[in-house]
């Protein structure tokens, strides 16, 4: 009994130590790039609830919004936004605590209160109203928006959104103190980030070192992982929101998805009544990036 109480002893102990490891590599400082070497002449910032969001605009047109993917940027639609300026005025934005946008240590980063950031953008810049685009998680936070003013949002561009899953990868739900500022680091290394990327790409020649480190740039400016960290452990399932949008929406998904599986665009298709599906061949989850003249003719043929 005193050998087993004796063995206990020390398990708990080196669970311990290797508790306060954890701590220690979760806060060990990391060198960071501040925002303003980052920024160039075509980034535009804009106060919204009292944040600084960063976005680009360019062309002439009803404006449409793009809201980009989990740990993404507005450097993700960098293909797509030239092929749709020639008829709309096309916004992309880094939500709060990605890309160039405030990344603050107590910022709300569920879904649902970036929907509204999404609204908040647009009356920040004076937008009655504009169609809203989003890339997998970003396909659940305009959704959001969509639900929280429906008199605002024209239509919606859903590309592989997340609805069924938890809105970022599964492993999150798995994570608690301090693992989650651990793997919030550990997801911004270079190997992690290819891995991840290759995974969700058809075209594996695409993710090159070039796409890599621009994917990567951003999560290099302060405080990056640790908002990365507070928003996984702010994830959650979305059953049952896409029942509830009654905005008109098209839905585009790559054939080799992987990511957020084709066979949900057909649950989707039921479940939001206003909705046209288009199935992107030879295809993977980054639709916008291996097939960005298909998704914007898709884009064009259903808005007009």
């Amino acid at each position: 009994m005193k050998r087993l109480k004796k063995i206990c002893t020390v398990i708990i102990a080196l669970l311990l130590v290797l508790y306060l490891g954890l701590v220690v590599v979760a806060f060990l400082p990391q060198e960071t790039i501040p925002v303003s070497q980052l920024a160039g002449p075509q980034d535009k910032f804009i106060t919204v609830n009292g944040q600084t969001i960063h976005y680009l605009q360019q062309g002439i047109g009803k404006p449409l919004i793009l809201v980009h993917g989990f740990a993404g940027s507005t450097y993700t639609w960098r293909k797509l936004i030239p092929l749709l300026a020639d008829r709309y005025t096309v916004y992309a934005l880094d939500l709060l605590g990605f890309g160039l946008s405030d990344k603050p240590e107590d910022g709300n980063y569920d879904l649902e209160a970036q929907g509204k950031l999404v609204i908040g953008f647009m009356d920040a810049l004076h937008l009655p109203s504009a169609t809203l685009a989003g890339h997998s998680m970003g396909g659940v936070v305009v959704g959001y928006a969509a639900l929280d003013a429906p008199a605002k949002v024209d239509a919606l561009i859903l590309v592989s959104p997340g609805f069924y899953g938890k809105g970022a990868p599964s492993f999150l739900r798995y994570l608690f103190f301090p693992l989650d500022r651990v793997m919030a680091r550990k997801f911004y290394k270079k190997a992690v980030r290819a891995a991840s990327l290759s995974r969700s790409f058809y075209n594996k020649s695409l993710v090159t070192d070039e796409l890599i480190d621009a994917y990567l740039l951003p999560t290099k400016t302060p405080h990056a992982a640790d908002a990365l960290a507070r928003m996984m452990s702010s994830t959650r399932t979305y059953e049952g929101l896409a029942e509830k949008i009654a905005t008109p929406s098209l839905l585009v998904w790559g054939d080799h998805d992987t990511n957020n599986l084709p066979q949900d665009g057909d649950r989707l298709k039921k479940e939001i009544k206003q909705s046209r599906l288009v199935t992107i061949k030879e295809c993977g989850h980054y639709v916008q990036e291996e097939k960005p003249e298909e998704l914007a003719r898709a884009i064009k043929d259903f808005l007009g």
